[in-house]
């Protein structure tokens, strides 16, 4: 007979985020190599794998080769909480391809209320009071490809499509910045070599335009750069699997 599904926890100690229900035997803590395991076999000791939560520091990369590694029929959730305010969901529906999603603050406590995996004293409110917002149940993760080369776009729309996220294409500083305001991508990824874009300049117009509400803005060169307004950071071509983790996760990238 089969056990309960189970809900993996890697969470660093020092991590003061989601007071998690420890009590359930549903919820078990354990390494990120342990949870590599589990995502290729579906199981964790005898019980049926329900979904990944990984609350607090991670390399993108190793987010990348945990996606990368899922078993081909596993349709569980995995959520990454980056911060208090920001996580990536993957979620899968039975026959379609995974999807990325960002989550705020709300969208966060509201997953893990409905999931059951907070502790009951702490739980409760939030689910009343906050929902998923707008931008969640709308659409996936957006990231806005500003670029003009055919194979450079081929590269990172299939890395991203891999990973769930939507992509945009604008071959131009006029499409990219009309793109900007009709989309509202949650990245954009804008080539720093081609004399047709002029990444630095739209970086600025994107941060003056739109202030905070903005999409994290990373600029794609051959080099180095100092940094720009509005620039968030920088790739350096050729552009490797890590980098667009790091681009799209929130990681450490080039000044």
């Amino acid at each position: 007979m089969t056990g309960p599904s189970v809900t993996l926890l890697n969470s660093n100690a020092s991590w003061k985020g989601v007071a998690w229900n420890a009590f359930d035997r549903r919820l078990q803590r354990c390494t990120f190599k342990e949870i590599l395991r589990a995502s290729t076999s579906q199981t964790f000791g005898a019980m049926p794998l329900e979904r990944i939560v990984i609350e607090g520091a991670l390399e993108s990369r190793d987010f990348l080769v945990l996606l990368s590694t899922l078993h081909p029929s596993f349709t569980g959730d995995v959520l990454y909480i980056h911060r208090a305010d920001r996580a990536f969901l993957s979620a899968k529906a039975d026959g379609c391809p995974r999807v990325m999603y960002t989550l705020s603050k709300a969208d966060i406590d509201f997953y893990v209320d409905v999931s059951g995996l907070r502790r009951g004293e702490e739980s409760g409110f939030r689910l009343i009071s906050d929902s998923p917002s707008e931008t969640t149940r709308r659409r996936a993760m957006q990231v806005l490809i500003v670029e003009d080369d055919p194979r450079t776009i081929r590269s990172m729309t299939s890395v991203l499509s891999d990973l769930g996220c939507e992509t945009l294409i604008a071959d131009s500083d006029f499409d990219a910045i009309r793109m900007v305001g009709q989309h509202r991508p949650d990245v954009m990824l804008l080539d720093g070599t081609s004399p047709r874009i002029h990444g630095a300049a739209v970086a600025r117009f994107v941060k003056s335009a739109y202030s905070e509400d903005r999409p994290r803005t990373i600029i794609v060169s051959t080099g180095e750069k100092k940094p720009e307004s509005g620039v968030d950071g920088y790739l350096v071509r050729p552009v490797a699997f890590d980098q667009i983790g790091r681009a799209i996760f929130g990681g450490q990238l080039a000044a």
